[in-house]
């Protein structure tokens, strides 16, 4: 008797952990998810590439002047270069360059790639709406959420997972 019912407990203490194991790591992985979403929607492509085979595009970055040439191209594709201040160019690192808290330029292998500076109100919305659909995914995985305790924890959980995430992947570029 005593056997059957200490095969019972384990029995049942194997079904929570793998419970409470679903309920951390789903959490997790939307996260993420809502870190990669984030970064492809808003930084993982470059606004504008500039071919730089001479080097002098670099060299006028590094004097903290702005070449003609990029100037020129920053107006032909539209994109708005407040010519009329005076715009400060600030070296970032070894290919980095910030142009006047708008625009950072790096270099990659004799191409200049132009990013605009990530700025959206919106990056939270999106792990907000992963986390509102986690309400429908549980049922599929046979988990039961047990009232707001278990939400603040998801809910922790996803938008912690999607701050790392993001903050990781735009460190990558900018």
């Amino acid at each position: 008797m005593d056997k059957n019912k200490n095969t019972s407990n384990k029995s049942k203490d194997r079904e929570e952990y793998i419970e409470d194991l679903k309920k951390t790591l789903t959490p997790l992985i939307f996260g993420i998810l809502a870190g990669v979403i984030c970064f492809s929607i808003y930084a993982a492509s470059p606004l504008m590439v500039v071919d730089d085979t001479g080097g002098t595009m670099v060299a006028y970055l590094d004097k903290g002047l702005i070449p003609s040439n990029l100037s020129a191209q920053f107006k032909d594709k539209g994109i708005p270069l407040n010519t009329n201040q005076n715009l400060t160019v600030l070296k970032q690192g070894a290919d980095k360059w910030l142009i006047g808290n708008e625009y950072i330029i790096k270099s990659e292998s004799a191409k200049l790639n132009v990013y605009p500076i990530p700025v959206s109100e919106n990056w939270f919305l999106i792990a907000l709406l992963l986390i509102l659909v986690q309400k429908f995914v549980y049922p599929y995985m046979h988990t039961r959420i047990n009232g707001a305790k278990d939400w603040l924890y998801i809910g922790f959980i996803t938008a912690f997972c999607w701050f790392i995430s993001f903050t990781l992947l735009l460190s990558l570029i900018f």
